[in-house]
């Protein structure tokens, strides 16, 4: 059990460490083994294993929380990364989280209160379809690809090494936070405008759900190269590229819904695919 307790509220001596009063720690981890102790109804003396800290501040406690069980236990990822968003120190992990909440708090954002933001619904009924922990899933190896090294790094004041690979990398590492957040507004606003109903129809169609969100993640590195060799991340130039897919599934007869994209990792690979191939056609100038 992992305890958190003022200086003031405690004496350590060679013997080791007095508290002197009732309720005066913060169970950073091992919420369960107490919850479990007052279910069993035990009674009498016995030695339960603990690890204290002294002075932690609320980040640090936060931050140690979700290193733990971000790595061992099944708590859900949008908890932990929610816990991030306390952290005074710029990393990966943060800027998501921040862009995550900012695109589910702005009222003209595409995405306003649909995010499960600690990974259920608010209240039943809510038109929230994609939790905090999968928004950040495939929003994080786009900002970098090694996330923990460079929160290390920045812990330490030290500069973060440049990710080529990941494509808004350069706007992290310039504190430039809001670039991403607008270009994720002009991608999904775009696949809004686009499928209007398919947007505001979760029961019925994937595009708001892990699938259709996933699918546009796993092929925007492709749109965003092509855009930014053409100078040209608008809205514009993303509801070109859906365009060419909605009339590539017209074209078919395919609608975006369950019945054609199956809730697997084919089902997510199919729709990736279809995006780029409009990017190529676009680029082609087809469309």
């Amino acid at each position: 059990m992992l305890l958190a307790i003022p200086s003031g509220d405690c004496e350590i001596d060679e013997n080791g460490i007095s508290v002197a009063a009732d309720k005066v720690a913060d169970i950073v981890d091992g919420q369960h083994r107490i919850l479990g102790l007052i279910e069993s109804g035990a009674g009498g003396d016995f030695v339960l294993p603990v690890v204290i800290m002294i002075d932690a501040t609320r980040e640090q406690k936060a931050l140690i929380f979700a290193t733990i069980n971000g790595k061992q236990t099944k708590v859900p990822a949008s908890l932990i990364y929610d816990l991030f968003g306390v952290t005074k120190t710029r990393s990966p992990q943060k800027t998501s989280h921040e862009v995550a909440r900012a695109i589910n708090s702005t009222h003209s954002s595409p995405w306003f209160k649909r995010l499960k933001m600690l990974g259920k619904k608010s209240a039943p009924g809510s038109p929230e379809t994609l939790s905090q922990g999968t928004f950040v899933k495939f929003l994080l190896p786009l900002i970098s690809s090694d996330p923990e090294t460079d929160m290390d790094l920045l812990k330490r004041n030290k500069e973060v090494p440049e990710r080529k690979e990941c494509i808004f990398n350069e706007y992290f590492r310039k504190d430039q936070d809001s670039t991403i957040l607008k270009i994720l507004l002009n991608v999904f606003q775009s696949a809004k405008d686009t499928w209007p109903v398919e947007w505001d129809d979760p029961d019925s169609f994937i595009l708001t759900k892990t699938l259709g969100y996933s699918g546009i993640m796993r092929a925007l590195p492709g749109m965003y190269s092509k855009g930014k060799q053409n100078g040209d991340l608008s809205e514009q130039y993303f509801r070109r590229v859906f365009g060419a897919v909605k009339e590539d599934l017209s074209a078919r007869k395919i609608s975006l819904s369950s019945k054609f994209f199956s809730a697997s990792a084919s089902g997510e690979a199919e729709f990736r695919d279809l995006i780029l191939a409009a990017v190529e056609a676009t680029k082609q100038g087809h469309t």
